[in-house]
This record gives C-alpha cells, structure tokens and sequence, in this order.
C-alpha cells in the first residue's frame, strides 16, 4: 500500500484545530478546563499551530480515574489541550486508518459501529452453525510502541508525523515501552488500527465463512467446528508478531447456544441482553431512581436519562424483561 504523505501541514492549520476544538468540547463545555480554553481560543489555537510547526508541542500528565462498567477499568483522560490535537491528529489522519481495514472491521468507522456490528452478526448467525470468539489478552497495555511506529511508518511518509505520533505513543506507558491511554481519541484508532494485520490474515485462509471484529473483539462463523481450531492458531501466531497473546484461549459454540457480543448474546432467532449488560442497565437505573428521590433529577431530566439508559439495551428482544426492571422504577419491586 502506498504510503501518504502531505498531511502535517493539514494538522497545524488553525481551521483543522478550531474544528477539532468544537469536536473535543462536545458534552463538556461547562467543564471549568473547557471554559478556560475557550476564553482564549485565539491565543490557544495559534499557540497549539506554532508548537506543532515547530515540532515543539509537549503533553500534558494524564488524568486517571477509576469507572465499573460493570468491571473496573482505569481511565487515563487527556487534558483539554492535549485532548483538542487527538482530535486534530485523527481529522487528517482517520481516512488513512479507513484504507487498509476490511469491510466488517466495525469500530472507529464513519457508517459502521456497535449496532451495525449486531446487525450483521445476527444474520450470520441465523444462517451457520459454529462461532468462534476471540479477544486479546489485556489490550491495550500490551500494544509495543515499535510495532505500532513501524506499522504507522508502512503507512504515513512524513517523519514529522510520526514523530508525533512517537510523542503521543510515549506520552502513556503501562510497561516500559507498552500501553496506549483508555480515554484518548488516538488510542481507539490506532488499536483498532494495529490489528488490520489479524482481519486479514483471518480472510487469507479461507477457512472462516464469516468474520467480524469490533476492535479486539474478533468472531469467526463456520460451518465445520474443525475450522475453527485452525483459525485460531493462525489468530494466535499473527498475534504473537504483534506482541499480543489470546485471553483464555477464545471461545467455541455451536450457534444455536448463543454467540456472546459486546454486551449481547445473539442466538439465530432473537437477540438477548448479555448478563453484564443486564447489570449495566440495573446500575444505570437505580442511579436515576436515586437523582430523583434526591431531587437532583426533575422528572423530564430523568426521563431523558431513563430514555438514554434504554436506548442501548433496546436492540435486544428482552421486551418482556425491560417491561419488569421498568416495574421497579415505578413501584420498587424486584424482577423474577
């Protein structure tokens, strides 16, 4: 694949950065750090274009907090600036990562997405009978900083560049030389990036009759369970190149036991919400219930949340079990 050139000059124009600005503001513009950049946007913007000309930009500590959803997880977020040259960064560089991915990678991609994600793995599984699902063993503090530079480098031409993605590869480190940021924009792309390499090592065998990755997440449909242990030693050596190892082994079914993803089980006939996600929506729940008793939720605020809180949970067919934890809401008794 040829190698592009011609964008760090687009990154450091002040009308990439102010459209990146407006992007990082989106839901945050009464945060304190937000209205303090924006009160100044002028001197902000031109002083972000000529620390990037000058090759000079230096980022700032991360933030890192602690969220259950339903497992822990630690969040290392950006501050503001450094969150407004993320978005920068993937404004000239997003259609270069949209080269080189298969048509069913659905992550960080413009008309893709969970839900579309869902929808093509329901009707493959209506029609096969084994899956396979994969994932990676503690993702994202695995990924090496050298793979991802030489993998960056087979693709972007400009030293500028990747010096600054350099900078913002060793900007966070979970290991020496390890890990990208959860939190950071540029982490979603470049790990949905770094396993291009798998999806098509996946497509080159033959041996899947269907296969989809939603970042990590990889699913394989087969007709025959054989084929399903060759692909995942070949998903397994291709990792290994990368520095990555599978988590548990992977998992193998028929499909009329359910395929579990991303947070649903989708069976060939209908499409359930998976037990973690059932707790998500739980905990989501009695939150809002607990704004209002408090009063710090009026009632049309938390119907908007209770509207939000469901709107996920509605691409599964669990109408009845919705219509029970609803029931709760209203009159506080428990579920069967």
């Amino acid at each position: 694949m040829k190698r592009i050139g011609g964008l760090f000059d687009l990154l450091y124009q002040r009308s990439n950065l102010s459209l990146a600005a407006w992007s990082a503001a989106k839901g945050k513009r009464n945060r304190p750090e937000v209205r303090r950049f924006f009160s100044a946007i002028d001197s902000q913007l031109n002083r972000m274009s000529a620390d990037l000309q000058r090759q000079a930009y230096r980022f700032s500590p991360y933030r890192q907090f602690a969220i259950r959803d339903p497992k822990s997880r630690i969040i290392h977020a950006p501050s503001f600036r450094d969150r407004v040259l993320h978005h920068a960064i993937i404004n000239v560089a997003g259609r270069v990562f949209e080269r080189g991915a298969i048509e069913h990678s659905y992550a960080c991609r413009q008309g893709k997405g969970l839900h579309a994600a869902l929808r093509q793995a329901r009707s493959w599984t209506r029609r096969t009978l084994w899956y396979g699902k994969m994932d990676v063993r503690r993702y994202y503090d695995s990924i090496d900083h050298q793979v991802m530079l030489g993998l960056l480098a087979g693709r972007f031409r400009e030293q500028r560049l990747l010096r600054l993605f350099a900078d913002v590869l060793d900007s966070h480190h979970q290991s020496p030389g390890k890990g990208l940021p959860i939190g950071a924009l540029t982490s979603q792309y470049l790990a949905n990036f770094l396993l291009d390499t798998v999806d098509h090592a996946v497509m080159q065998t033959g041996l899947a009759r269907h296969y989809l990755r939603y970042m990590d997440d990889m699913i394989v449909w087969c007709d025959d369970p054989a084929a399903l242990l060759q692909l995942r030693t070949q998903v397994a050596r291709q990792l290994a190149t990368l520095g990555l190892r599978l988590k548990h082994g992977g998992e193998w079914n028929r499909c009329s036991q359910g395929v579990p993803m991303l947070g649903f089980v989708v069976y060939p006939d209908r499409v359930r919400l998976g037990k973690q996600g059932r707790k998500r929506l739980r905990r989501k729940l009695r939150a809002v219930r607990q704004g209002e008793v408090s009063g710090k939720l009026d009632p049309i605020q938390a119907q908007q949340q209770l509207t939000s809180v469901f709107a996920h949970a509605a691409w599964s067919d669990d109408h009845a079990w919705r219509r029970s934890v609803l029931a709760v809401h209203a009159w506080g008794e428990r579920p069967e």
